[in-house]
């Protein structure tokens, strides 16, 4: 082994090595051997085994190829192949003058590249430089991408996050709240803080609200844990997998090229058949996350399929199709979302019986008309753009003729699909809850080896099922305490409103919702809502189901992408590989917001003429 503090001095100073994990670096020390050539002496060959990388402590060397051509060394590195995929060099290294140098074996390298990914681009470079002659540098594009500092805003999120849960404990009694409620409010203050201001990824704050919870002992554990073992979490984890396998399998790809083989080469077809594929699971997957974790990896391929620019109007229009096509529709369709179901429950018994599917869809079309006339005419006028799609159709076919025949892990996934849309569309007969189905799915799944544990490990969004396991869990809690009891006592004027006049109702409702979400997930929006609203609804002469289905409708208006968690799924893909703009996608979604609310009020004539209001 090589003087310990000399190889110390020559790894931190190379550009290179002194970038690694230091403890990578301290794992490769005992590898490292001190060697020393004489003048003239060949340190090895071109086409020997690449079985060592080498660093320059001392001398000169010269590269030699096997034309002959001579060049000396562009930096203090040589003998990067054996830090590649190479398994021989690929010149002559011959020493011009005694040589001092540091050997490093190749599965040493192996380990430190495997350690810091970097390194091998870094290598990389720095063997071309040796073959250019000429040096060749990594020209980062990190320092441009770095988001610009947040000014204010961390330090106010932060000191709010810590004065919100005093000042609820201190001033809450007022409300009338017990001990218990009161100090989940406190926590539940700190939690929302840090989604608004955005000071930590979004499942953190959600980890931070069980963890507290939890030890102050406010509610039961198996209550706050409840996300964990809820329906919404299998559902989740079960079609997260499931579109793991339709993407690996290549099956997303090959229904992406077909879909192109078949449309029309424009913007407008690109973007109706992206929709309509996210329209046509609404009614089958019962989660939006699910449908996001499906359709998503469709958009990601059209975007580079058809070579659209980045972030460009026509991405981020394509992008707002995949978005929309998978919950525009959650109110109009009861089979979309579990929380839909919630609502239905509120029914008194003869409406359970009048609002079925089809009643549903049928009293709801009106207002998902005006929402896909309003998104489709804005989308059109807001992202209008002369880029025109580069598909050649003959690439296309000669794409899914490379692709072959369907492999068997193609099929295990469409199988895996037609498998939930067969579970999910005749529940009604086997009795069989659809996330049982999924899990059935995702255990055969793994049983038949389709999802490897590689791919269970890093391809299935983890984060996300503890923000949504989170979130879950806090709405269990408000119910449990009793803060929702709470909040339909604060608001005693709006039954008088929805008797007097409805129109007005529908506005303070929208408001109110908007308000309530700041802080307050989708779900439990519409559990707490639905449950103060929907028998004063009954009371005031207004069929219950209205009401319930205007609140479904507004509870989906988000500003803030911490507020929608299958809207999360979609910003990751973009976050890893930017393909959408995402600026000008939350602006464009603000102004959608209101839509809902024209929706609504386009519909009223039509809900009168059904003799609902």
């Amino acid at each position: 082994m090589a003087d310990t503090t000399d190889t110390i001095d020559i790894l931190l100073r190379d550009e290179v090595f002194s970038r690694s994990n230091y403890q990578s670096l301290a794992r490769l020390l005992p590898q490292l051997a001190a060697r020393r050539f004489a003048t003239g002496e060949t340190i090895y060959r071109a086409g020997d085994a690449a079985d060592h990388f080498y660093l320059l402590a001392d001398g000169a060397v010269k590269l030699v190829s096997p034309e002959g051509r001579e060049s000396g060394l562009m930096h203090r590195r040589f003998g990067e192949e054996a830090a590649s995929d190479a398994s021989h060099y690929l010149t002559d290294a011959v020493a011009l003058a005694p040589v001092h140098v540091l050997s490093i074996p190749r599965g040493a390298m192996t380990a430190l590249v495997a350690a810091n990914p970097a390194l091998k681009t870094d290598l990389l470079l720095s063997l071309a430089s040796h073959l250019a002659g000429e040096r060749l540098q990594r020209h980062s594009a990190q320092a441009a991408a770095r988001p610009a500092a947040r000014g204010w805003a961390p330090v106010a999120g932060w000191l709010l996050t810590l004065l919100l849960p005093l000042l609820v404990l201190l001033y809450g009694g007022r409300f009338g709240l017990d001990r218990n409620a009161l100090t989940f409010t406190a926590i539940f203050s700190a939690t929302v803080s840090m989604w608004v201001f955005n000071l930590v990824d979004d499942y953190i704050p959600g980890l931070f609200a069980l963890l507290a919870t939890l030890v102050t002992g406010l509610v039961p554990a198996p209550v706050i844990l409840s996300g964990f073992a809820s329906d919404g979490f299998m559902m989740a984890l079960s079609t997260l997998a499931l579109g793991t396998v339709v993407v690996s399998s290549g099956l997303s790809y090959r229904v992406m090229l077909t879909l192109l083989l078949r449309l029309p080469n424009t913007q407008f077809w690109h973007f109706a058949g992206l929709f309509i594929t996210g329209s046509f699971l609404t009614p089958v997957i019962p989660t939006a996350n699910g449908r996001v974790a499906l359709v998503a990896p469709f958009y990601a391929d059209m975007v580079e399929s058809l070579y659209l620019k980045p972030q460009g109007a026509a991405a981020t229009r394509l992008a707002i199709a995949c978005f929309g096509g998978i919950s525009l529709f959650s109110a109009m369709v009861i089979t979309s979302k579990s929380v839909n179901f919630a609502v239905f429950g509120l029914l008194p018994p003869q409406g359970q019986d009048h609002f079925q599917w089809l009643t549903w869809l049928l009293t709801a079309s009106v207002a998902g008309a005006a929402l896909l006339a309003l998104n489709a005419v804005a989308v059109a006028i807001w992202f209008r753009n002369g880029e025109v799609p580069q598909l050649p159709k003959e690439r296309v076919q000669a794409q899914l003729k490379l692709l072959g025949p369907m492999k068997t892990r193609e099929w295990a996934a469409l199988a895996g699909v037609g498998f939930m849309i067969v579970g999910i569309v005749t529940s009604s007969i086997h009795k069989v809850q659809p996330p049982w189905l999924g899990f059935a799915m995702l255990f055969g799944l793994l049983l038949c080896g389709v999802l490897r544990k590689q791919e269970l490990k890093e391809k299935v969004d983890w984060t996300f099922l503890l923000y949504l396991s989170g979130i879950t869990g806090i709405v269990a809690a408000f119910d449990y305490l009793g803060l929702d009891k709470a909040l339909g006592a604060a608001l005693p004027g709006l039954g008088a409103t929805m008797r007097g006049s409805f129109g007005v109702f529908v506005l303070l409702l929208f408001g109110l919702v908007n308000l309530v979400r700041l802080v307050v997930p989708i779900n439990a929006t519409v559990v707490i809502l639905a449950a103060i609203l929907m028998p004063l609804a009954d009371i005031g002469g207004v069929n219950p189901w209205v009401v319930g289905f205007i609140i479904l409708l507004f509870a989906e208006t988000w500003f803030f992408p911490y507020q929608c968690s299958y809207y999360l799924q979609l910003q990751e893909a973009n976050r890893q590989q930017a393909m959408y703009d995402e600026r000008a996608f939350l602006r464009f979604n603000a102004l959608m917001n209101f839509a809902r609310l024209a929706a609504v009020y386009v519909s009223l004539p039509y809900w009168k003429m059904l003799g609902l209001l």
